[in-house]
């Protein structure tokens, strides 16, 4: 559970799976060619900020350090200050993966950047991190539907085979930068890491990340297809 600094007596704060807004909507219309044959075309609107509860998962982020800062025990629980200049955070020069010095200075104007790219991030400079502050950018969800109806047998009993063509998320069937939903990058909600104490004040490297999102490329944001048959009878 991440914490802004006493473990013992975390802040109120948001739930994991919490959305803030939502907005759903339908439209079909239905044709009836004859008394034996009838079809529905629908669309189904799904447009909210936040994923959906799928099980696992969530809709919002903490931004934490790694590293025990407040040495409670655990690496991975504590909030991150977002510092409002380079005076309120402490970074040690580092060689990075090609053998180049990151300097203090350097890593600062990455993460200013950084900071800035970010909207929970800008807009609470001087602040430690809410416990999942972070919420996932707004989506949309479009499904287009067929019901394909054949009835048959007497007025007032008849049965009816129906066929059912579901595009789930037909948006990206039209387009594939369309009905993409976005992800926060794991080194962006870990961006900061603890390298040493000077006396009190802790030290850090940033990871250079520059960007907080990243497309979800798991189903979800990818076009399917579904078929199926129902009968029904009275």
């Amino acid at each position: 559970q991440p914490v802004q600094g006493d473990h013992k007596n975390p802040a109120l704060s948001h739930s994991e799976f919490g959305q803030q807004h939502r907005i759903l909507g339908t439209i079909t219309y239905p044709v009836e060619w004859s008394r034996s044959l009838a079809t529905s075309f629908g669309f189904y609107f799904n447009i909210a900020n936040g994923n959906s509860f799928r099980g696992a998962g969530g809709n919002r982020y903490s931004f934490i350090y790694s590293g025990d800062v407040n040495m409670d025990g655990s690496t991975l629980n504590d909030l991150i200050y977002i510092p409002a200049s380079q005076s309120e955070i402490m970074l040690d020069p580092f060689t990075d993966s090609n053998g180049n010095t990151v300097t203090a200075n350097q890593q600062w104007a990455a993460l200013d950047a950084f900071i800035e790219q970010d909207p929970y991030l800008s807009q609470n400079r001087g602040q430690i991190a809410e416990r999942f502050g972070l919420l996932n950018p707004f989506w949309s969800n479009i499904d287009f539907k067929i019901m394909q109806d054949f009835m048959f047998g007497n007025v007032g009993s008849e049965h009816k085979i129906r066929l059912n063509f579901d595009f789930l998320n037909f948006a990206n069937l039209l387009s594939s930068s369309w009905g993409v939903r976005q992800v926060a990058n794991a080194a962006a909600t870990n961006p900061l890491t603890l390298t040493r104490f000077d006396g009190d004040t802790p030290v850090f490297n940033f990871n250079m990340i520059d960007h907080t999102f990243d497309a979800d490329l798991s189903e979800i944001s990818r076009w399917r297809f579904q078929l199926g048959i129902q009968y029904l009878f009275n």
